[in-house]
């Protein structure tokens, strides 16, 4: 199969959701990222994150409905996509419970405009992105306040993979200009506290 490079979305949402536990229908969304880009001209961009973080008593409708009111309309939203839950789905099933559909279907309820790109990387893959960029991953077994912690970051490195592995030449050079720009900025901006 060619793979072509794509042009950047106008707008895309990069989305982080930490879980307590691998995504099932006994977990709980513990923290999310959003890391939107807006293209605003042929060599600049827009960046924003948002980024919170959950008791356990918080409803996965709620969080899902604040993500989906979250994202711009016609917006691209990437974000990791789930592992096929095929034990989960067999016990759900097994123990007489419906089977619940993913975060992705659930926000694409809510915003049908969307685009929705659920993407298969590698931990060495975004590994390799964070080292470039000089971006701080939460590591394998890190504790779930950890992984809340570097939702902002994760969302980055998602999106800079995604610029890096599925984007044109031009859209990788003129964004990725933009955004080490930004983050310099970002990093210099002193602590609210």
């Amino acid at each position: 199969m060619n793979f072509s490079p794509r042009h950047h979305p106008q707008v895309l949402t990069a989305l982080e959701i930490v879980r307590d536990r691998p995504a099932s229908y006994r977990s709980t969304i513990r923290s999310i990222a959003m890391f939107t880009v807006t293209k605003c001209n042929e060599y600049g961009a827009r960046f924003a994150i948002e980024h919170y973080t959950f008791d356990r008593e918080t409803k996965r409708s709620d969080i899902i409905s604040g993500i989906a009111k979250s994202i711009p309309d016609s917006a691209t939203l990437i974000s990791k996509a789930q592992p096929a839950g095929l034990r989960e789905w067999r016990m759900a099933v097994h123990a007489g419970m419906p089977f619940s559909p993913s975060d992705l279907q659930l926000i694409r309820r809510l915003q049908s405009d969307l685009a929705i790109m659920p993407l298969q990387c590698r931990e060495a893959a975004l590994d390799e992105t964070a080292a470039f960029y000089a971006i701080q991953r939460a590591g394998p077994g890190s504790s779930i306040r950890a992984k809340a912690r570097r939702a902002a970051d994760e969302a980055q490195v998602l999106w800079l993979t995604f610029l890096a592995t599925c984007c044109r030449e031009n859209d990788r050079t003129s964004l990725g200009s933009a955004y080490q720009a930004w983050r310099a900025i970002e990093n210099a901006r002193p602590l609210p506290f």
